[in-house]
């Protein structure tokens, strides 16, 4: 008798076990599905938020050079002369001015002037300031094409340099500091672009390089700035 209730009790538990199992199974796959659900949905989301990183850096950038290009325009058409009206008909004359009698249709009208060179370089060094490289290298490289005997032209292509090196874009920097030295030896930021060719070399690893540029500082600008810098570079890396 006690053997029989033994097996119904186990036979009972048994069954009851099961179903339990059964119920817990069920509900470990349930929380399984969601959670490969809620994975799925992050990472879309996190797609779809790269993806909208990557949009608006793009729109961000075109909106500083259309900026910029439509800065460069309203000065250009601020500087622009007046067109004169012609006596005679009393319409504005062809090419701004009022045709002489007996002449021909005056010359059509050339391109609207480049704005004035230190406007240019202003508000390249201030777009540089704020970050805005791209903006400030139309400036300055403006300034340039039109002003290439301007005695600023030399700053003008320092900061185009500088621009570069903010970008992280290093050849490019040591190119145009470069050309910095070889074009304008006697300008003011010479000795400043030597040195920071210099400072990219030390970073790159060439300190040898670099320490032959520190003590052409050294030795072709000793009343510069830049000069005092190199000599304590020199100093501090001696060879052993």
């Amino acid at each position: 008798m006690n053997r029989a209730l033994v097996r119904e009790a186990a036979l009972t538990l048994a069954q009851q076990f099961s179903r339990e199992f059964a119920v817990t199974s069920d509900s470990l796959r349930a929380v399984s599905a969601t959670l490969q659900r809620l994975q799925g949905d992050v990472q879309l989301s996190m797609h779809d938020i790269r993806t909208q990183m990557a949009t608006l850096q793009e729109g961000i950038g075109q909106s500083q050079r259309r900026l910029a290009d439509l800065g460069t325009k309203v000065e250009a058409s601020a500087q622009a002369p007046a067109p004169r009206v012609d006596p005679a008909t009393g319409s504005a004359a062809p090419g701004g001015s009022v045709p002489a009698p007996g002449t021909g249709p005056a010359p059509a009208a050339t391109e609207p002037a480049a704005p004035p060179a230190a406007q240019l370089l202003t508000r390249g060094k201030s777009s540089l300031d704020r970050g805005a490289t791209g903006a400030a290298r139309q400036f300055l490289q403006t300034l340039v094409d039109n002003y290439p005997l301007h005695d600023r032209v030399a700053d003008a292509q320092q900061y185009i340099a500088e621009s570069y090196e903010f970008e992280g874009n290093k050849a490019a920097a040591d190119s145009v500091y470069a050309m910095v030295v070889a074009k304008y030896p006697t300008a003011d930021v010479a000795p400043t672009a030597l040195y920071k060719r210099a400072r990219l070399l030390e970073g790159a690893g060439q300190t040898e390089a670099a320490r032959a540029l520190f003590q052409q500082i050294v030795d072709k600008y000793p009343r510069a700035d830049a000069s005092l810098l190199a000599g304590e570079w020199l100093k501090t890396h001696r060879r052993p």
